[in-house]
């Protein structure tokens, strides 16, 4: 099975608007970014403005002279722009469901919808990947972190595993990249899980944005089977180190909170 590392950790990020996120962003991680939203043409229709499919930048900062770019996009943009113009209306309007669905929704996916639109949904990319990679979803109080790429899931677990992994040069440098960003960002761990992971119910899959970072925190440690290894203590304990090179990676979870990194 294809499976991915999510990192998820808590940010006091000012998500007020995608211009006010993308200035934060900016200043913290010292990052050029575009900002804007991406248009659909039926949410145009209703609107009453004559845009295509099609990304509207809003601006752009520039805090470095290199030509890494990152676009910072909130998803729910025009969701919001419709229910400020129509307000609760919106969903009997067969315009805003058609495009992606055959039916008119119940009672409970209006209720649903409405409570989505109302989450903070921004996406972080890069521009161009000969310069810049990665990615990151944010959210209310938790953002998913896929700046810095290491590798799949089971590489992971294997270099979370095994000395020669864990003590390695490239591991030990993508830890410091979490670990900067992260403390950046507002947070002070993060947490490494299986985007596949079954116990999990989508956590790491984008069901992240339903949860306060309390809840989440409690919800990731309270999953039966899933153990969640502290890597920080995989650094300090031997003898810990030791128990979870013999654990079943396909249960594994991983919190760092950076303890034994010195700078």
């Amino acid at each position: 099975m294809g499976c991915d590392i999510s990192i998820l950790s808590k940010h006091n990020l000012n998500i007020s608007n995608v211009e006010t996120l993308a200035v934060d962003l900016s200043e913290r991680l010292n990052l050029n970014i575009d900002y804007g939203y991406y248009t659909t043409k039926e949410y145009n229709e209703l609107l009453g403005v004559d845009f295509d499919n099609e990304l509207i930048q809003l601006g752009s900062i520039r805090k470095t002279k290199a030509d890494a770019r990152y676009l910072l996009v909130d998803e729910n943009y025009q969701k919001k722009q419709l229910y400020q113009k129509y307000g609760d209306q919106l969903f009997n309007k067969v315009e805003y469901w058609s495009w992606y669905k055959e039916y008119m929704p119940d009672e409970e996916e209006i209720l649903e919808e409405k409570k989505d639109i109302t989450l903070a949904y921004y996406f972080l990319d890069s521009v161009d990947s000969t310069n810049a990679e990665g990615y990151m979803n944010i959210h209310d109080k938790i953002l998913m972190n896929d700046l810095y790429y290491f590798s799949r899931w089971w590489s992971f677990c294997n270099a979370m595993q095994t000395n020669e992994g864990f003590d390695d040069r490239y591991t030990q440098t993508f830890r410091k990249q979490i670990m900067k960003s992260t403390l950046a960002l507002g947070g002070d761990k993060a947490y490494f899980v299986n985007d596949q992971c079954n116990h999990l119910k989508g956590v790491g899959q984008g069901n992240e944005i339903y949860y306060s970072w309390n809840e989440l925190e409690e919800f990731i440690n309270s999953r039966p089977i899933l153990e969640v290894i502290s890597i920080s203590k995989i650094a300090l304990d031997p003898t810990y180190k030791n128990e979870v090179s013999k654990k079943i990676d396909r249960n594994l979870a991983f919190v760092d909170d950076f303890k034994d990194i010195k700078e």
